[in-house]
C-alpha cells in the first residue's frame, strides 16, 4: 500500500503531466489561429468566418494556459 508521500508525489507527477497537456494544447490551438488569420489574408470570400475562428481560438489559447498557469500554481506550492 502507498504511502501518503508516495501517493502525493505520484499525484504531483500526474500535475506535471497535466500542466504539459494543457500549455501544450494552447500553444496549438494559437498555430491553428494563426492559420486562420494568414487565410482570412489570402482569400477573401471565407474572410469573416476565418477572422472568427482565429479570434474563437485565440480566446481558447488563453484559457489553456490561464489553467495550466494554475496547475503551475500548484505544483508550486506543493513541490516546495
Amino acid at each position: 500500500m502507498p504511502t501518503s508521500d508516495e501517493k502525493l508525489e505520484a499525484l504531483l507527477s500526474d500535475l506535471h503531466e497535466l500542466s504539459g497537456y494543457l500549455h501544450g494544447r494552447g500553444d496549438k490551438t494559437l498555430a491553428l489561429s494563426h492559420q486562420f488569420e494568414a487565410n482570412a489574408k489570402k482569400d477573401a470570400s471565407n474572410r469573416e468566418f476565418d477572422l472568427n475562428q482565429a479570434r474563437m481560438l485565440d480566446y481558447q489559447h488563453n484559457l489553456w494556459h490561464e489553467v495550466g498557469n494554475l496547475v503551475d500554481k500548484l505544483l508550486k506550492q506543493y513541490r516546495s
